[in-house]
C-alpha cells in the first residue's frame, strides 16, 4: 500500500541543494562586550540548530568559532573558542570586554 508524503517535507538531498542563508558575523576580540543581545548570538552560534547568525571572532587575523557560553556561580560569563591553530578561554561579566584566560596551541 503506497502512501502520500505532502509536498512540504523535503528528502536530504533537496535540503542540501537549498541555499545556506546563515548570516556570518566577525566580532574583534577587543570589540566584543557581552551584552544580552550579543550573549544570544554567542549561544546560538555554539548550537548546532536553528542557526541564523553565526558569530566568528577574530583575533591575531584568526577567526575562531564559538564553542561554548556559560555562566559561572560568580556571574562572569566563560566562552570558549577554537580554530583549527588554537583554542582558547575567555572570561568576563555583563556589559563588558573579556579576558583571555587560557590560551592553547592545537
Amino acid at each position: 500500500m503506497r502512501t502520500k508524503v505532502p509536498h512540504n517535507v523535503l528528502t536530504i538531498s533537496e535540503m542540501t541543494k537549498r541555499p545556506n542563508r546563515i548570516n556570518v558575523e566577525v566580532v574583534g576580540l577587543c570589540d566584543l562586550i557581552l551584552t544580552d543581545e550579543m550573549i544570544k548570538k554567542l549561544r546560538a552560534s555554539s548550537s548546532m540548530f536553528n542557526k541564523s547568525t553565526y558569530v566568528q571572532v577574530l583575533h591575531k587575523g584568526v577567526k575562531y568559532n564559538i564553542e561554548s557560553v556559560d555562566k559561572q556561580k560568580n556571574g562572569k560569563y566563560k566562552v570558549s573558542l577554537i580554530s583549527t591553530f588554537a583554542s582558547m578561554i575567555l572570561m568576563g561579566n555583563e556589559n563588558s570586554n573579556l579576558d583571555m584566560v587560557k590560551f592553547n596551541m592545537i
